[in-house]
């Protein structure tokens, strides 16, 4: 009888298993993840629960987003869900669902999953799990002359200074491919979100993602003047861009002859290069050099929100963004991952491709992320669309009805917490 009040007071005082029962706490995970992405989270979360005793609960699906709208609807969410994009935080936070995360991640970037409750006071709402770089601008240096791979190895002040490196290897240098299922046309928006950001800076950037700068304006106008001339340079063709998948537009970099030589894509582009015939091999057959305008970078992020605020839920988002927990995504082969935590160092990354790429990271004057994942869902799908239709006919006059179309959209969307300006 002593011995078994011993052992019941030793669990109730520790994190020690008994029973299976560990700390007898547990949070629930909703996420998007599946297959040897799920595999890895679950790597993390094991770390997780072996630090404190808390199981968790995780359910990973690819209609994660729509069974979380269902669950907040039958007010039955679960306890922290990953969310598709800052948009969405935005909305949740906004509408009262999410719980604030407070002081849980402050590393490269600052702020970036701050967002407006439905008090008005601005706090951070979530946190990036893990993050993908975009605006890499990846080539194949033995498809190269040895002038312009030297030129790649210098500091490119401008795009402009970038373009005509790239003119100069090819008349027509560029791949392009934005068929990506019912998500078609982000390809080229990521390349105008680059633009803006690099040419016209964060303050114009960040006007433009909230709602108050025009897409008419005359930054907006011109980045999406500049990708008309990345349009103008590949060698495919109209339907060839539009039909060609995103994993696939950058394969013929790899061809003799090549048939394009300058892919611009994000991070994780390289496990589609890996799946290319000949199965190119980083820094000898492709490598990449950052979009050139300034220190800052474009990110996609993978984000969490906490929907309840249990004693469980906090450590698991605290955990999170440790750098133990990033480590394990990062070091796993072929994740792709990178961390916005500042104890991660470049050199912890598995291979020298993914350091380089962890230092332009790490070395950002400005971080944002990707401008269409930022904007409400109907903005973002009407600036997906829109590219596709540029693309048909990359004239003046139809970029002029496409930007007042957007403009029109853009004043009923509720884009910032007050009502968009200029409307």
């Amino acid at each position: 009888m002593r011995l078994l009040a011993a052992l019941l007071l030793l669990c109730a005082f520790t994190t020690v298993s008994c029973g299976g029962a560990g700390s007898g706490q547990s949070v629930t995970v909703l996420g998007s993840w599946t297959g040897a992405e799920g595999d890895a989270f679950r790597a993390v979360l094991s770390g997780f629960e072996k630090s404190t005793g808390i199981h968790v609960d995780y359910t990973g699906t690819r209609d994660a987003r729509a069974i979380l709208a269902s669950e907040l609807h039958d007010g039955t969410p679960p306890d922290t869900a990953v969310l598709a994009t800052p948009g969405d935080l935005r909305t949740y936070a906004a509408a009262g669902e999410l719980a604030p995360v407070g002081g849980a991640q402050q590393g490269i970037g600052g702020d970036l999953t701050g967002a407006t409750g439905p008090d008005g006071a601005r706090r951070p709402y979530g946190i990036v799990v893990k993050a993908a770089v975009k605006g890499l601008i990846w080539y194949a240096p033995r498809a190269l002359p040895a002038a312009t791979r030297a030129r790649l190895a210098q500091p490119i002040g401008s795009f402009d200074d970038l373009a005509k490196i790239a003119s100069g290897a090819a008349a027509k240098p560029w791949c392009l491919g934005l068929e990506d299922t019912s998500n078609s046309g982000w390809p080229g928006t990521d390349w105008i979100e680059d633009v803006v950001l690099h040419e016209s800076g964060a303050a114009v950037y960040d006007q433009w993602v909230s709602g108050n700068l025009e897409w008419t304006s005359d930054p907006i106008r011109k980045a999406w003047q500049t990708f008309g001339t990345v349009l103008a340079g590949t060698r495919s063709g109209t339907d060839a861009v539009l039909l060609t998948g995103y994993g696939k537009a950058g394969a013929p970099m790899f061809a003799n002859p090549p048939g394009c030589l300058f892919d611009h894509e994000a991070s994780f582009i390289t496990a589609f290069y890996g799946q290319t015939s000949g199965r190119p091999q980083a820094g000898r057959d492709y490598d990449f050099v950052p979009f050139p305008g300034g220190r800052a970078v474009e990110i996609g992020g993978d984000l969490l929100g906490m929907f309840r605020a249990t004693p469980a839920a906090r450590k698991l988002v605290a955990y999170l963004t440790t750098a133990k927990a990033q480590e394990t995504w990062i070091k796993r082969p072929g994740s792709g991952a990178f961390s916005l935590n500042r104890s991660v160092p470049p050199g912890d990354y598995p291979d020298p491709l993914s350091r380089r790429i962890a230092q332009t990271l790490a070395s950002a004057g400005t971080v944002r992320f990707d401008a269409s994942d930022s904007m409400p869902t109907v903005m973002a799908a009407a600036f997906d669309h829109a590219v596709l239709e540029y693309v048909t006919d990359p004239t003046a006059q139809r970029l002029d009805r496409i930007l007042r179309s957007l403009d029109r959209l853009r004043c009923t969307t509720g884009s910032a917490s007050a009502p968009p300006k200029n409307c």
